[in-house]
């Protein structure tokens, strides 16, 4: 399990990550021709896109998963319908995004406001539904190879528009957008003959609507679940422009955001392989994977964020050319610290999923999303931009312990996770790395190694017990 937990989060990780070294090769040049202002347009155009897409799929991702596990011999036939239902309510739901992006658009970008409502519509009108169920099919069959080819492709073609936009044409925030819409119209379309013949997946129109009512009954109370992470993330940007910020820190708070959701890209390329092998270990009663399985998740998260965030300052040095936003490398340390949430979240709200308790999770996700947006609105007069970064953080925190207090994982848990152990190491690792970033590097330099001897310790005695497998060396 660990085998196979590693070698897929290892080509679901690498493959976007082979653009996003592009970009970041590329950063130093574009952030010559993109102003702070530019960024803070993206940032509110994001934040507008993401107030939606929590409807997108309307929950029914889940139960996708859930049929696949239980009903082996009929799941096409649900798939098929499910399909169906979303290819029509992507119509309805391209409405209501082109709504929202109409009058909330900001004034600086109101010359492009019709060309970036499409360039946001088009590709999830016609492809959305498909590119979900070609993407599940491949995550639940294991076999993350072909979604990794389409991310490489596709993100490589976004690199090249947008180079080609922002540094050739002098597009700025425009050239960025278009980048965006290439990448995400070229991977959704490129599912289409896969879903539809070679898979034999293609939608049901004619479905029932007992099995969407049914479907929907279980689905729609995970969509707060999906709305807090838009709470979380982007309520923020959206406070900021309430309060009239300027739009230079605005881009601030956008770079630390684009930085940190590279980890998260990674995070997820874990998450893809962590959650079905969790499913299948819930429904073994397996403890003993599933403990493994949780440390190693955790063991690569927190190695993955808090070296970031020691290494934070030289990082920045090396990547941004604009000296004020240089200046912000204490941003993404929160932002990036905060996402050693995530690990232990997965694993509790897994046991919710599986058994379709999906009413419960909203006394987590969606609190956790109040909390951060309550946050934002009430502090950001009083704080600034920082009071953007300790919400997020603070419902991150929520979110990933809170779920450990509820009768419903007790009862039904494989593995007592102790989670107040974890809490108070994501804790730590956030204070040093946030007081140890601007020390000399000979002591960050010791911080690191002292913190890899005490991770190769934690490695040897939780997942590799007695003998150490990856490395064949008897213990």
């Amino acid at each position: 399990m660990i085998k196979e937990l590693l070698k897929g989060s290892a080509i679901y990780g690498i493959a976007p990550f082979v653009p996003r070294i592009i970009s970041v090769i590329l950063l130093p040049i574009l952030t010559r021709y993109m102003t702070s202002t530019d960024y803070g347009i993206i940032g509110t155009i994001t934040a507008i896109t993401m107030a939606t897409q929590a409807f997108q799929e309307l929950g029914l991702t889940m139960l996708l998963t859930n049929h696949f596990y239980k009903c082996r011999e009929q799941y096409k036939v649900f798939w098929r319908e499910i399909y169906g239902f979303l290819s029509l309510w992507m119509v309805a739901y391209a409405c209501i995004q082109a709504a929202l992006l109409y009058f909330f658009i900001p004034e600086e970008a109101a010359d492009n406001k019709w060309l970036i409502i499409i360039l946001a519509n088009f590709s999830t009108v016609f492809f959305g539904p498909t590119s979900l169920i070609g993407r599940l099919y491949y995550q639940l069959n294991l076999r993350p190879g072909p979604v990794a080819i389409r991310l490489i492709i596709s993100g490589i073609i976004s690199l090249l528009t947008n180079f080609l936009c922002v540094v050739v044409f002098r597009w700025g925030y425009m050239g960025a957008y278009v980048g965006t819409f290439a990448s995400t119209f070229i991977i959704n379309c490129s599912y289409w003959p896969v879903v539809n013949r070679r898979l034999g997946l293609s939608p049901i129109y004619n479905f029932k609507w007992r099995t969407i009512r049914r479907s929907l009954k279980i689905g729609l109370p995970t969509i707060p679940n999906y709305y807090s992470g838009y709470l979380m993330n982007s309520t923020n940007v959206v406070a900021m422009n309430v309060y009239n910020k300027p739009q230079s820190e605005i881009g601030c708070l956008s770079v630390a955001q684009s930085i940190t959701n590279i980890f998260s890209v990674a995070i997820d390329s874990v998450n893809r392989m962590f959650t079905p092998l969790t499913y299948q270990m819930i429904r073994n009663k397996n403890s003993k994977e599933i403990s493994r399985l949780l440390y190693t998740y955790l063991s690569l998260v927190y190695s993955l964020t808090f070296l970031y965030s020691l290494w934070s300052r030289e990082t920045y040095g090396l990547l941004i050319s604009n000296e004020e936003i240089a200046l912000t490398y204490k941003y993404s340390i929160i932002l990036a610290m905060a996402l050693c949430y995530r690990p232990m979240y997965v694993y509790c709200v897994s046991y919710f999923f599986y058994f379709e308790r999906t009413i419960q999770i909203l006394g987590i996700c969606l609190v956790a999303g109040l909390i951060s947006c309550g946050f934002y609105f009430t502090m950001i007069p009083v704080i600034g931009i920082y009071a953007a970064l300790i919400g997020f953080y603070l419902g991150c925190i929520y979110m990933g312990y809170s779920g450990y207090f509820f009768s419903f994982y007790k009862t039904h848990r494989v593995f007592d996770a102790k989670w107040y152990l974890f809490l108070l190491i994501q804790l730590t690792l956030t204070g040093v790395a946030y007081v140890c970033v601007d020390l000399h590097l000979v002591i960050k330099i010791c911080i690191t190694l002292f913190y890899i001897f005490v991770l190769g310790i934690f490695i040897i005695v939780k997942i590799k017990p007695g003998y150490v497998r990856c490395f064949k060396i008897n213990i």
